[in-house]
């Protein structure tokens, strides 16, 4: 019986094996792991990639063994890594051909043009390691469960793509093994601050960046389980709240940045017990406050302490400093730090940059700086209230290059010691109390690039040593006390691109060898005693070769000048550290009320000017003609040449500068008619040139007859709008308008208002950049077209909006940023306020409404044009950029407008 059961389950046994064995496919019967399969995986991977723009994928034969195709390795005969970054190659991809490769444990994919969609990363090898997919165009939601599914991962970096969603609370679970995580770049949403983070999901995680998304809320303060984490970056994002006293628990961090947030409260003084391994911490552009911890002391790795652009205030603990011996970068510009500049930094040997710009930081310049710190290269201090004289023990820092000390105190003579510093390339020194002459020896400075400091008291003439720098690019010495002659050395300097003497002392003739400066576009020499003729050719010419880097890094403004306080247009200054809004804390630049016109970087063009750009020679004693060659100035934007004593006729050749946008040549003795050719200056904003001995009609084509008459008062023999009429061909002065008369007048002026207005932009559409930059200028603006001033440039929507200002003033006939009609907000946000009230009519200016006064139809209709006009202007200054017109659209509406035209009025008066 027993053997009898024995059988019987042996029979089971078999039966049940065979119909397990007739079950399975004959596929399935036949697939076993191995190098073809591998081979066969790659290839319908392959078929996927519809660009190989360098044929990297050639190899990839069936006939040839796999483990020799391009970026496959293998080990043991199977098929490990697959690495294809970099290689341009494009398609829409999955990962699912590779699923099968089970021994694959490396996939590098990275710069690449591919398509993948987030739901492919669930279809990886379940063994796989190592995954690189930076710049690979990957899309969609990160997975929940994407480390649950790949236990094995060690090395994650997603960077770079377009990553969407909010990242899972559970993402990081069951990543105990992972050690590498790179999600920056992506746009990745929502909150972190439930991120459920424990011990045993992140003991083995280094590395940890989240940076460069929108990720909002709080810091997770869950991140101190990391126990190992040696970096951090959560930069770039919309994060909230503390910085978590938990991340003092981090014994192994070694960068820390959480920089450009919007992270509040004080800096917690718990991070100093991080401070064992710390090497770099970052919590720039934040909103932190209070003061700086004194347990930074601890921190004695640390090289780069950035706290810039915050609220922090108080003194700067300079007891710290003592222990911090290897620090390199102290940055903390535009802060609250008060009192003394910190003595200890002479502590740190290995410092190579301090900035302290825009502070308040007070007293003297330590003297023992140097050679303490003998290896710093920057020492920033703009914006302070720094006093006392420049101490020459600086140049016992032998590797300087840049000195800032603008907008501060200082006194005393430049030290003529600075000319040991062979490195330096800015000496930056701008409104302070500097006397004395300009050291000769600067001239030993061969690096030198900028030497700015105007704005000073400095006497003297300008020293011939100083030309032995051969590679000086910006010299400034506006608003000083120098004098003698413009030396004629200039003209060696060939990268000398910016060149501003105004407001001194200079005598003698404008040296003609300032024509061999072949990169100079900025040329102010304002407000001298300069006499002679002015050379036919100034700075950089056509043809001349272009140079690169010239100005790179510098950060700049242009103040114009406003009133009579004081003379020329205005200037470049260099504005690096400095926050913008201190411009409008300084009334006066010493003795000039100015306006900021601009601010930001260096204009990527502007050294690529063709000619010269700028060129003020006004309130000198020039004698002679202007020259016929400043017509081959085809860069030319500003020309002043007011108050000299220039004479003969305007050339015709001026009216071949198509990008000037001012010109002054009032208060000189010039005679004859204005050239027919300025009816071509489609740019022209600003001409001045009354006080003159101008005869003649003012050219009606163009701008020049739409601009104010006091721009053409005193110039006897002038006539024409907007000055009265020429005499009749029987030198008959003209008769004097009745009363009718003077109503269908100011029906005249306001029909030529509203099509000088549209013949201004069909003249040249591409003119309205600068046409309205410098409208606006004219009108000394701070605020108005904000979009032109935070970047100098011209944006498709951003020219429109400011376009549709100017036209809102010329309707209102006020000023854009008037409190006293406007009060807590600007001329835009009045009239959007006033059409919201259904009182469009108070929008518009009185003296256009003049028109009105009757019943007669064709007023009537003046007034509908009007209201339309005010219609089209509002759609220019829509708050949504999105729903404004673009200039065509602008110019074909008002086109409809012009008399004749089939839609808009006929009435013409």
């Amino acid at each position: 019986m027993e053997s009898y059961t024995l059988q019987l389950l042996h029979h089971l046994a078999l039966t049940l094996v065979f119909a397990v064995y007739l079950s399975v496919s004959p596929t399935q019967q036949s697939i076993v792991p191995s190098i073809k399969t591998d081979a066969a995986a790659l290839i319908s991977f392959r078929k996927m990639i519809q660009k190989d723009p360098n044929g990297v994928l050639s190899s990839w034969q069936l006939n040839r063994n796999p483990c020799t195709w391009y970026g496959v390795s293998c080990s043991l005969g199977r098929v490990t890594q697959l690495n294809l970054s970099g290689n341009y190659l494009g398609g829409s991809i999955s990962f699912d051909p590779l699923a099968s490769l089970d021994m694959l444990s490396i996939l590098k994919l990275s710069s690449n043009f591919f398509t993948v969609n987030s739901t492919c990363l669930l279809q990886l090898p379940y063994g796989l390691k190592q995954l690189e997919l930076s710049s690979a165009v990957l899309v969609g939601l990160v997975p929940d469960n994407f480390f649950s599914k790949y236990p094995n991962l060690v090395y994650v970096n997603l960077s770079q793509n377009n990553l969407t969603g909010t990242l899972p609370e559970i993402f990081l679970s069951n990543s105990d093994k992972l050690q590498v995580l790179d999600l920056s770049s992506n746009n990745i949403t929502g909150s972190i601050s439930g991120l459920q983070i424990d011990v045993n999901s992140c003991n083995s995680l280094l590395h940890l960046d989240l940076s460069l998304n929108h990720l909002m809320d709080s810091i997770p303060i869950t991140l101190s389980n990391c126990t190992n984490l040696k970096t951090l970056n959560l930069s770039f994002n919309l994060l909230t709240g503390e910085v978590p006293r938990s991340l003092g628990e981090l014994k192994s961090l070694q960068i820390l940045d959480v920089s450009h947030n919007h992270i509040t409260g004080w800096i917690p003084s718990e991070l100093g017990n991080a401070c064992g391994s710390l090497l770099e911490f970052k919590l720039s552009f934040n909103n932190i406050s209070g003061p700086i911890p004194s347990t930074f002391s601890d921190c004695s790795w640390l090289q780069l302490l950035d706290l810039s652009n915050n609220n922090i205030s108080g003194p700067f603990p300079d007891a710290i400093l003592q222990n911090l011996t290897s620090l390199e970068n102290l940055l903390l510009s535009n802060n609250r730090i008060s009192g003394s500049f910190p003595a200890l930094i002479s502590s740190c040997k290995k410092l190579r940059i301090v900035d302290f710009s825009s502070n308040q930081v007070l007293g003297i310049i330590p003297h023992d700086i140097c050679p303490g710190a003998e290896l710093l290269e920057e020492l920033r201090l703009p914006d302070n209230l720094i006093e006392g004289e420049i101490p020459a023990q600086l140049s016992q820092c032998s590797q300087l290059k840049t000195i800032d000390l603008s907008l501060n105190y200082l006194n005393g003579s430049i030290p003529a010691e600075l000319g040991m510093l062979e490195h330096l390339e800015q000496l930056i020194a701008w409104f302070n109390g500097l006397e004395g002459k300009i050291p000769p020896e600067l001239g030993q400075c061969k690096n030198l690039k900028d030497l700015i400091l105007n704005n000073n008291q400095l006497s003297g003439e300008i020293p011939v040593e100083l030309f032995n720098c051969s590679n000086l690019e910006w010299i400034s010495l506006t608003s000083n006390e120098i004098t003698g002659k413009i030396p004629k050395e200039f003209g060696v300097l060939s990268r000398l691109a910016v060149l501003q003497l105004a407001n001194n002392s200079l005598t003698g003739e404008i040296p003609v060898e300032l024509g061999n400066c072949s990169s100079l576009v900025w040329l102010d020499l304002n407000s001298n005693n300069l006499t002679g003729a002015i050379p036919p050719r100034l700075g950089r010419q056509l043809g001349a070769k272009a140079l690169s880097g010239i100005l790179s890094g510098n950060t700049l403004v242009f103040v114009r000048n406003v009133g009579n306080s004081c003379k020329g247009v205005g200037g470049l200054l260099e504005f690096a550290g400095i926050r913008p809004e201190r411009l409008l804390q300084i009334p006066t630049l010493r003795t000039c009320d100015f306006t900021r016109m601009y601010s930001g970087a260096v204009l990527s063009l502007f050294t690529q000017y063709q000619t010269l750009e700028y060129l003020d020679l006004s309130y000198n004693e020039l004698r002679g003609k202007i020259p016929d060659e400043i017509g081959e100035m085809i860069a030319l934007q500003v020309l002043e040449l007011a108050h000299n004593q220039l004479s003969g006729d305007i050339p015709s050749s001026l009216g071949q500068l198509r990008n000037l946008g001012v010109f002054d040549a009032s208060h000189n003795r010039l005679q004859g008619q204005i050239p027919e050719s300025f009816s071509n200056l489609s740019f022209l904003v600003q001409i001045d040139l009354s006080n003159n001995e101008l005869t003649g009609p003012i050219p009606q084509r163009g701008q020049l007859s739409t601009l104010p008459a006091t721009q053409y008062a005193n110039n006897p023999g002038l006539c024409g709008v907007p000055l009265p009429e020429c005499r009749n061909s029987n030198n008959q002065p003209p008769v004097t308008p009745s009363a009718d008369g003077d109503k269908k007048g100011h029906r005249l002026a306001a029909a030529a208002w509203a099509n000088s207005i549209v013949m201004g932009v069909l003249i040249s559409i591409a003119s309205i950049c600068i046409l309205i930059v410098w409208a606006i200028a004219m009108r000394a603006r701070r605020k108005e077209a904000e979009e032109y001033y935070q970047s100098f440039r011209c944006t498709a929507k951003g020219d429109v909006y400011s376009f549709g200002v100017v036209l809102l003033e010329l309707l209102a006939g006020k000023r854009p940023t008037d409190k006293d009609d406007f009060g807590d907000t600007n001329l835009v946000g009045w009239v959007k306020m006033k059409v919201r009230e259904g009182k469009q009519m108070e929008v518009i200016d009185p003296e256009l409404l003049l028109v009105t006064k009757g019943t007669d139809e064709a007023e009537a209709e003046e007034v509908k044009e009007m209201v339309r006009y005010l219609e089209i202007t509002l759609q220019c200054v829509d708050d949504f950029p999105s729903k404004r017109p673009n200039m065509l659209q602008v110019v074909a509406m008002l086109r409809e407008l012009m008399p004749g035209s089939g839609n808009g009025s006929s009435n013409s008066g």
